[in-house]
């Protein structure tokens, strides 16, 4: 393996399109109902120079497509089916949030399964044998289609503190959308779910500069995503371990995952080969209502903000 160079699994490739604070506030923002570009600047607080250059790159990624509404000359983003198909990931992001940071923000949405009617919280399960997720009975090895790619760290800043300031309560980033929102972090806690621990192993599997890798390190401490673990008292050593809350961001990456090997595998196959040990048979995720077990997705899903005006469905 070349020393510049570092693994380009189909989450490296799916954060390529979607890794990106702005990309994701919109996002956000058009599974609740937003269409218009107003209505995105006025919802997400983005400059707008921010949200007409995320959204033009979002139509040049068939993300979206751009149109003139029906009667009328106002033009509207519509997601295209490769956004659609993001609709998992949106589900695991709001999972997690729902589960470890229900106040950290202005505003609560709530889904609703309309199959059954009731409001419900989605369950990933292996598709095999209906059995809940969890990463520690998950093995991985290397597929067909893994390659390595030199790594451009520049392409994308993390958000500064008063960029997010500049924000009201109801568009407050949370920690999983600034998590994704950063490549660097998210790599770190790939590592992580890959077995590796120390730092200096991750500098050498993420090829972050020494003073990036320590500051999205004490970040993901802080955020209790990750732990750390002493394993040389004479040299104050640490391994860097994922709490449980970092742990249940597991679904959201393999959400992720899905997504990039449905639209960016070559003809050689996946990169990565994952098996769901309680069943042995090759993971497939699939994601069910809390309240009747059947499953959801992006036709029999809403979303509903109970504590404002509007109940939007995704149409």
């Amino acid at each position: 393996m070349e020393v510049n160079t570092i693994r380009a699994c189909s989450i490296w490739r799916a954060l390529d399109v979607v890794g990106d604070v702005p990309v994701l506030l919109i996002m956000e923002r058009a599974w609740l109902g937003a269409r218009r570009f107003e209505e995105f600047v006025a919802q997400t607080r983005l400059a707008r120079s921010v949200v007409s250059g995320r959204l033009s790159k979002l139509v040049e990624a068939r993300i979206f497509s751009k149109e003139v509404a029906e009667g009328g000359h106002r033009q509207v983003y519509r997601l295209l089916p490769m956004g659609r198909e993001l609709f998992p990931t949106a589900l695991m992001i709001l999972r997690w949030q729902h589960r470890w940071e229900p106040v950290r923000r202005g505003f609560n949405v709530r889904l609703v399964h309309r199959d059954c009617g009731h409001a419900m919280e989605p369950t990933p399960v292996c598709a095999h044998c209906n059995v809940e997720i969890d990463p520690r009975f998950v093995s991985w090895q290397p597929g067909p289609g893994l390659t390595q790619v030199t790594p451009d760290y520049q392409k994308r800043r993390k958000q500064t503190t008063a960029a997010i300031a500049r924000r009201d309560a109801s568009v407050m980033v949370d920690s999983v959308i600034e998590l994704f929102g950063d490549r660097w972090a998210t790599l770190i806690v790939r590592a992580c779910f890959t077995g590796i621990y120390r730092y200096d192993d991750i500098q050498r599997d993420t090829l972050m500069a020494t003073n990036i890798l320590s500051d999205r390190i004490d970040r993901l401490l802080a955020q209790g995503i990750l732990k750390p673990i002493l394993y040389s008292a004479h040299r104050r050593r640490f391994e860097y371990r994922l709490t449980d809350k970092g742990r249940d961001l597991y679904c959201v990456l393999l959400a992720l995952l899905k997504w990039g090997d449905t639209w960016f595998s070559d003809e050689r196959g996946p990169p990565l080969l994952l098996t769901h040990n309680p069943c042995d048979h090759a993971l497939e995720m699939k994601i069910e209502c809390s309240e009747c077990h059947q499953t959801v997705d992006f036709y029999n899903t809403s979303f509903e903000l109970p504590n404002a005006d509007n109940s939007l469905a995704l149409v």
